[in-house]
């Protein structure tokens, strides 16, 4: 994906995407993007398998706090069963309390909206993350051609 970001986060490394690239609007439904790129992920984790994930993400700042806060908590948990269902152990997985996001943007579509899908205790270093990012943009651009 072309949002996509892949980096060294003090937890491990973090594969990092808008929101808008995986939800739906207000939702907590997958996008059709959605479905290659945690295709994807789950590959990388099978091949971490002794490696712990944690789902982080940043709330939307539309609407009441709890609103929010519910939203986010819904997307970890889709994730979390998108993986499983693509056979990653749910003990591996765990998710973050959403944190509002508290930065100023002009835009209103969702980019700022962020999540995180961190391999725990995984360097950058360890893995060829260039050719893993030539991928996931590889996939962005097949799923734009398909569905737009």
């Amino acid at each position: 994906m072309s949002h996509l970001q892949i980096s060294q986060d003090a937890r491990g490394v973090a594969l990092t995407s808008r929101d808008s690239d995986l939800f739906l609007p207000g939702s907590a439904s997958l996008s059709s993007n959605a479905t290659a790129y945690l295709n994807k992920v789950a590959e990388l984790l099978k091949d971490r398998h002794h490696r712990k994930i944690l789902i982080d993400s940043i709330s939307e700042n539309a609407g009441s706090a709890e609103l929010n806060q519910t939203l986010q908590e819904v997307r970890s948990l889709t994730i979390m069963k998108a993986l499983t269902d693509r056979g990653i152990d749910k003990n591996r997985l765990a998710y973050t309390s959403p944190t509002a996001y508290t930065g100023q943007t002009g835009s209103n579509d969702g980019s700022q909206y962020k999540t995180k899908i961190i391999i725990l205790g995984e360097s950058t270093s360890e893995m060829n993350v260039s050719a893993i990012e030539r991928f996931f943009d590889g996939i962005y651009k097949f799923g734009n051609n398909i569905f737009n």
